[in-house]
């Protein structure tokens, strides 16, 4: 166990640790430095006609990405976007300038993100600059340029991805599930995928960040009979072990110093966080229309004694005369008190600093970070399903959707997209997550556990279009508030509401 020292425990629920001093004294007006509206928005409009480029909106495909949604995919890409929105009581006027390559055993892009802020609601320091400082105050944030760089594909022989890593999963998910490193846009982090996979066997692994890596995962699997015969069906039987850690996970959270500014929710105990499991499959089906495999997994945490059992079947139907996809999952689950099934999800970088738990002794819902909630979930063991469903019909649409549901008070789980990508002139698309909420009655409330995107684009001529979106994230509050008048949700992750309406070029080839 790792502790920080000189401040005092935060309990998320405690009102005696929202005190706050009034930071506004010690900072004046910052107006002087700020370049006027016209003048940035026409130095953007000739920025982007000038070079180009293409890049996509960063923050709506961070929650496409995290979702497994569909990203979109070329051969090659080269243009421009500029949107103007709002992030938290700012407005900012948004470059991204990119390119992107699909060769089909290798592909890359690289970006240059750019958001510049053109009026501050709320100055507080003249030497603030004009470009958004969260998104260039960390030495990592420059390698932010190298969107990716992708060798094969997945269950290729080898398979290389070095960047971001849009919806990563380790063996059946049941571990590491659409794991997404950079969902918090304010600290990118490059991550590195790197599997192997033989008639014998093979690895899957995952680092979170290349460089100073605190979250990895592990993956062997071995075909036992393919060393006696590698023509035989039996070859289709498969027994794996997987093992994930984060180990520098948030264990209790420090109390706010109101001088200081926070780029992350400050910590002040870590605790290293492992998961690890065995599996079995074996592929019944194998055809050009249909393959079926049932899987059993077996995991345990270590530090809580927890134990999850996990039964399930993958199918994917084809039916190539129509171009129509359907991809399905349903899988029984049986765990104690103390196990959170898929720990290393899609908002994973978000949950661990606070996770929402039932007080069965108290009667009422509460936050603390994800690994000590382990500790505090009822002991009682919980039944529980998880299905998915994901429909693809002529490359018209796209449908995809999740849920799971377990014993028990909040313990649902919703996730649902659709993209609408091939109409000539308009093309659309949704996505909606919800996390840990208690029946059909609030599946679709928009709260603090939910997470949404609208986007809509209008194609105005070959290169040329207008893209709009509005999107519902969790974002860190930087604002303490008053002396008399605190901020209790400073330096915690809370729901906000952003938007965006943007211009932009692309040449396709």
């Amino acid at each position: 166990m790792k502790k920080f020292p000189a401040r005092r425990l935060l309990q998320p629920n405690n009102p005696r640790s929202t005190r706050r001093t009034d930071r506004t004294l010690l900072r004046s007006s910052r107006k002087a430095n700020k370049v006027g509206i016209k003048s940035v928005f026409w130095v953007a409009i000739v920025a982007i006609l000038a070079t180009g480029v293409f890049a996509f909106a960063q923050d709506p495909q961070a929650i496409k990405g995290a979702g497994g949604a569909p990203m979109g995919e070329t051969k090659g890409m080269l243009g421009g976007d500029l949107n103007f929105g709002q992030i938290d009581e700012d407005w900012y006027t948004t470059i991204h300038l990119g390119f992107s390559m699909d060769l089909g055993k290798i592909g890359f892009g690289i970006q240059v993100p750019l958001r510049l802020r053109v009026h501050d609601a709320d100055p507080k320091d003249p030497s603030d600059s004009t470009l958004r400082e969260e998104d260039w105050d960390e030495w990592t944030d420059y390698l932010k340029v190298i969107r990716f760089f992708r060798f094969g594909h997945k269950g290729d022989f080898i398979y290389v991805v070095v960047g971001d890593l849009p919806g990563a999963t380790i063996g059946h998910g049941t571990i590491v599930n659409r794991y997404y490193n950079n969902i918090d846009l304010d600290h990118y982090r490059m991550g590195l995928v790197a599997d192997l996979n033989t008639d014998y066997g093979g690895v899957e692994t995952l680092l979170n960040n290349g460089f100073v890596t605190n979250l990895f995962a592990l993956r062997g699997y071995v075909r036992p009979w393919s060393f006696v015969d590698q023509e035989s069906y039996l070859n289709n039987f498969s027994v794996g072990f997987s093992v994930a850690a984060d180990v520098s996970a948030p264990y209790t959270l420090a109390d706010i110093d109101p001088e200081e500014d926070y780029n992350l929710p400050p910590v002040e105990v870590e605790e290293t966080t492992t998961v690890m499991g065995g599996d079995i499959e074996f592929r019944l089906l194998d055809t050009s229309f249909l393959t079926l495999t049932p899987y059993m997994d077996l995991n345990g945490i270590p530090s809580s004694g927890g134990v999850g059992y996990h039964a399930g079947i993958l199918s994917v139907f084809h039916i190539g005369g129509v171009s129509m996809d359907l991809q399905a999952r349903i899988e029984y689950r049986y765990f104690t008190g103390d196990y959170i099934p898929t720990y290393f999800n899609s908002y994973y970088e978000i949950q661990k600093f606070a996770y929402p738990y039932w007080d069965n002794q108290n009667q009422v819902e509460l936050r603390d970070t994800k690994r000590r909630v382990l500790e505090l979930l009822p002991d009682k063991s919980l039944n529980g399903y998880y299905a998915e469903l994901v429909f693809n019909f002529l490359g018209l649409f796209t449908l995809g959707a999740s849920y799971d549901d377990y014993d028990g008070l909040y313990n649902s789980n919703l996730r649902i997209y659709l993209d609408v990508p091939a109409l000539e002139v308009f093309q659309f698309g949704a996505f909606y997550y919800k996390h840990n909420f208690e029946g059909a009655g609030e599946a679709f409330t928009f709260d603090d556990k939910s997470l949404f995107l609208l986007e809509a684009r209008y194609q105005i001529s070959s290169f040329l279009h207008v893209v709009c979106q509005y999107w519902h994230v969790w974002q860190l509050d930087n604002n303490p508030g008053t002396e008399q008048e605190p901020n209790e949700d400073y330096g915690k992750y809370v729901p906000v509401n952003d938007w965006s309406v943007g211009l932009g070029m692309s040449y396709t080839f």
